[in-house]
């Protein structure tokens, strides 16, 4: 039995031994728990502000946060944007028709509240209208005459964080401003004997006016002068705010001159309708002329904008309709109530489209700028109707084929047709930029500086690219107008008026670029390189040189002593009979001839049968394999005669 439960009774008493000794006092560590403000010290002084956070004042730091430990950071209990509203439920809503500050319904609280505490009230970080110009514009504040509650605070006429009413208001319009205007009578004599009770805000601006009276920069002169009966009834007639005349009917009372506006069919289209009120308040407004609203936005009320554009005027971007414009009918009954002619009415701004050039582009000169440029905005550069190549095209119809050759210049191939041409006027034909060479040189810099001040191909030093490039395209490499020999021998005809049997290989083959460079070079006949290097980058001739003995002529390249360049009537392009070409350098008799190989003279046509003519292994020049008779100078052995 005591066998059975001694292992089980010394497992519990080494456990009980082991808590013992985690638990002992003195020099053994204990767990400390620290307070928020062990760490975050700097919060001390916080808690000396008027106004805290109620889980500050608590010392409920994890109301908001989570313990973190050791690993710094704020550590919120849930995102920010929903922390707030698990306390302050009441300072937003869910109904469609709230009002609400922008902050609030993206839940970021921390603009306008300190989370911590603060010497203003509900936490602000800053006080009465400080607060709300961090975000509204302060210019809307700083009139001349200011609203009272301008001064003092915001709140007066605002809630903070949304309204059932407009404007984020406390309460409807009318209601509020009676608030404190609740003299009756004095708003009857400020009003022309009229007791006006609502749509305050339609004459006064409810911020900072430069006025009297709050009054709007833009004021109906009837209103000015106290005279609300031009328009609306007597102040004694039961219904006072009457009109007396209907629609535009009431405006013509004055505005005579738009009689004739309203009768004529290019008019804008709210005038012939007589709706006035569409584009102007009746009493006062902020901008020019009584607008509703600013001119930038209020013609997209009804025209609208579009978004997904490359390109935009400037008129029309920053909405500057009427630059372009008239609002009521054009003074010359141009289309789309435009001020002028089209032509001249981009004239008066792009003055570089309408210069007196000597070539002028037919829609510049046709006055149609429509042809090439959308008036408002594109999703091509420049404003352009459609891809630039492709507009070109729509006109210059003969250019679709060239474009659908091989090769293509680069502007061709980018669609920059602008890239040579100027679109609206030029002094050089065909609209160029600049003429002849100048124009290459604009992208080719290294071979215009070439062409300035190296030896040159003729055409290429007069600048005459165009006789052998094609400017757009071509089925050639190189833009040539034509095939390489081809262009060549246009004007190296003498080359070809007398054929030769036998044709150097590039010659032959019209790949004249072979071994000349069509620019120029600093060579003789432009030539790619200098003899001998130029031949030897096809002809294998030189395998002596290095180690055995050269002919001279070959080594120094004098290749044409022997050889003609392009054709010959004689195999190898020999300028001569192997016997007359020799002995220019060798003019040796046939019995010196007869001292030199043994006893016998070799005919005048046979020197190409034992020696090479560019080099050997020694100074005899001959071949290296020799028939073994002629290495012992035994040449009787075969030749019976004096010569051979």
């Amino acid at each position: 039995m005591m066998n059975r439960w001694f292992p089980s009774f010394l497992i519990v008493l080494c456990m009980l031994l082991l808590s013992y000794g985690c638990s002992g006092s003195g020099g053994s560590a204990r767990r400390v728990v620290k307070d928020c403000l062990d760490c975050h010290a700097e919060y001390q002084t916080m808690l000396q502000h008027d106004c805290l956070h109620d889980p500050l004042k608590g010392g409920t730091c994890n109301g908001c946060h989570r313990n973190h430990g050791l690993l710094g950071g704020v550590y919120l209990n849930t995102a920010e944007n929903e922390l707030c509203f698990k306390c302050h439920q009441q300072i937003t809503s869910t109904a469609e028709d709230a009002v609400v500050h922008q902050p609030v319904a993206k839940g970021n609280c921390a603009p306008c509240h300190d989370p911590h505490g603060g010497s203003n009230d509900a936490l602000l970080v800053k006080s009465g209208r400080d607060l709300c110009i961090t975000c509204h514009d302060e210019s809307l504040f700083s009139g001349r005459v200011r609203h009272q509650p301008v001064d003092q605070s915001c709140g007066t006429c605002h809630a903070p964080h949304f309204s059932m009413h407009p404007n984020r208001l406390t309460q409807e319009e009318s209601a509020q401003c009676l608030t404190c205007h609740d003299n009756k009578a004095q708003i009857k004599q400020h009003h022309s004997g009229y007791q006006v009770t609502t749509g305050c805000s339609s004459c006064h601006t409810v911020h900072s006016s430069n006025r009297e009276g709050l009054l709007r920069p833009s004021i109906h002169q009837p209103i000015l002068e106290g005279d609300c009966s031009g328009c609306h009834v007597s102040s004694q007639n039961p219904s006072p705010f009457d009109l007396v005349r209907h629609d535009a009917d009431l405006c013509l009372g004055c505005h005579d001159a738009l009689q004739q506006d309203m009768a004529h069919e290019s008019s804008h289209q709210p005038v012939k309708d007589g709706d006035c009120f569409s584009c102007h308040n009746p009493h006062a407004s902020d901008h020019d002329n009584l607008l509703t609203q600013a001119p930038e936005t209020l013609c997209f009320q009804c025209h609208d904008r579009e978004k997904k554009q490359t390109s935009q005027h400037p008129a029309y971007s920053t909405g500057q309709c009427l630059g372009c414009h008239t609002p009521h009918r054009s003074p010359t009954n141009q289309p789309a109530l435009l001020r002028a002619p089209l032509n001249s009415l981009c004239a008066s701004c792009h003055e570089q489209g309408q210069q007196n050039m000597r070539v002028s582009h037919a829609p510049v000169s046709d006055t149609a700028c429509d042809t090439c440029h959308a008036p408002h905005g594109s999703t091509q550069p420049s404003l352009l109707v459609e891809p630039q190549q492709e507009l070109c095209l729509d006109c210059h119809e003969t250019m679709r084929e060239p474009l659908a050759r091989l090769n293509l210049h680069a502007p061709a191939a980018t669609n920059d047709c602008s890239g040579c041409h100027q679109p609206h006027g030029s002094n050089n034909r065909n609209l160029l930029e600049k003429r002849g060479a100048a124009l290459c040189a604009t992208c080719h810099e290294e071979t215009e500086e070439m062409r300035l001040h190296g030896p040159t191909h003729s055409p290429f030093k007069q600048g005459q690219c165009q006789t052998c490039h094609d400017p757009h395209a071509s089925n050639y490499a190189g833009l040539t107008v034509k095939d390489t020999n081809a262009i060549c021998f246009d004007c190296h005809q003498d080359l070809v008026n007398d054929k030769k049997v036998h044709q150097h290989s590039p010659f032959a083959q019209g790949n004249c670029t072979t071994c000349h460079h069509p620019h120029g070079s600093g060579y003789v006949a432009n030539l790619k390189q200098a003899l001998p290097d130029l031949c030897l980058s096809c002809h294998d001739v030189d395998h002596y040189w290095a180690t055995g003995v050269a002919h001279e002529p070959a080594r120094q390249g004098q290749c044409t002593a022997c050889h003609n360049v392009h054709q010959s009537d004689r195999p190898h392009l020999l300028t001569m009979d192997v016997d007359r070409l020799c002995q220019q350098c060798h003019e040796e008799s046939p019995q010196q001839l007869a001292v030199h190989h043994g006893g016998i003279a070799p005919g005048g046509d046979r020197c190409l049968s034992c020696h090479d003519s560019h080099g050997g292994q020694d100074r005899s020049l001959t071949f290296p394999i020799k028939h073994q008779p002629f290495v012992e100078k035994n040449c009787q052995a075969c030749h019976q005669g004096g010569t051979h």
